[in-house]
């Protein structure tokens, strides 16, 4: 066999010992971190040996640091879970159940009998198979949670949105920045159109000259501002467009410092973007909590409905706390 049909045959056991463990609610994390370990423990030593992935308390191996290591190597930056759940007695019995699937695999032999270069090959295949399925069966169903605490201003709510979406790493604070931004110019203009892009579309791809033009503004929408971005704010003015600046609260000085560099810090504004986002709730709402209640929630169904239509990862959703309405 060669070492792909091998990484096949291995991998429509793994695939039926994990399908069994399937639920009406899915499937369990300790199967997925389980399923990454069991084939590390595949590379030091196959036939898969209890005595030898079993300490008599725990799964070797099983931890959260060297899950999310794993899944790194298959660039899946996202962390997993802080535990693996190494003690767990599910974990345990879940590790037997792999060991039975892949060790009685028709590919058991010629699995067994290939040198290091060519295991590491076929392990590769296999943990990257199961980071395909940790991603639709986990990442791509957990939305960004947010607690909403109606004696907070609306900008703290912004602001979790925010540090939620620092912690998945990538790109996903600067996408959520500018699909915020976008539900706010949305409850701003009501009858406008507002254009929706995902957040992995350059403006040269389109032609636009920000991410989003309202009127005489073209607004950009940056957790990062640099050279780049005054460059576009330059090429705004020419075409008499207001460019306005929203980027962090901490981003504000750096990009009027690069403005003045520009000779276009008189000519741009540069706004937080939380508190522009908080004053498309607070402001129409006139500061009464309960309507600032209401324009949250229509700010984050709306935010959901232009990720859904613009972004591959609903993961960048939110999910709406319960007492939100």
């Amino acid at each position: 066999m060669t070492a792909g049909e091998i990484a096949a045959a291995l991998d429509r056991a793994i695939d039926d010992w994990y399908e069994t463990q399937r639920t009406e609610t899915g499937v369990n994390r300790n199967v997925m971190t389980v399923g990454l370990i069991m084939c590390e423990h595949m590379m030091t030593h196959f036939p898969l040996d209890e005595a030898r992935w079993f300490s008599g308390s725990q799964v070797r191996l099983l931890g959260g640091s060297r899950i999310n290591k794993i899944l790194a190597r298959h660039g899946e930056t996202r962390p997993l879970a802080s535990e693996g759940g190494r003690t767990s007695r599910g974990s345990q019995e879940l590790a037997r159940g792999f060991e039975a699937a892949v060790n009685f695999s028709p590919a058991a032999e010629a699995f067994g009998a290939t040198g290091r270069d060519v295991r590491a090959d076929v392990i590769n295949s296999l943990q990257a198979a199961m980071v395909e399925r940790i991603q639709a069966d986990f990442f791509d169903k957990q939305r960004l949670r947010i607690e909403y605490r109606s004696h907070e201003p609306t900008s703290a709510a912004v602001r979790q949105l925010l540090d939620a979406a620092s912690r998945r790493g990538g790109n996903a604070t600067g996408a959520v920045a500018q699909h915020v931004v976008g539900a706010a110019l949305c409850l701003h203009y009501p009858d406008m159109a507002i254009d929706n892009h995902s957040y992995t579309t350059a403006d040269e791809q389109t032609g636009r000259v920000g991410d989003f033009v309202v009127e005489n503004a073209a607004l950009h929408v940056t957790t990062a501002p640099g050279e780049a971005l005054m460059r576009k704010c330059s090429a705004n003015l020419a075409l008499d467009l207001l460019p306005i600046v929203l980027t962090l609260r901490e981003r504000i000085s750096a990009a009027e410092g690069l403005a003045g560099n520009f000779d276009i810090a008189d000519l741009i504004s540069v706004r937080d973007f939380v508190d522009f986002v908080a004053d498309a709730v607070d402001i129409p709402a006139q500061y009464v909590r309960g309507q600032m209640a209401v324009r949250l929630r229509g700010l984050l169904d709306t935010y959901n409905t232009r990720v859904a239509a613009a972004e591959p990862d609903p993961s960048l959703q939110v999910e709406i706390p319960d007492n939100l309405g």
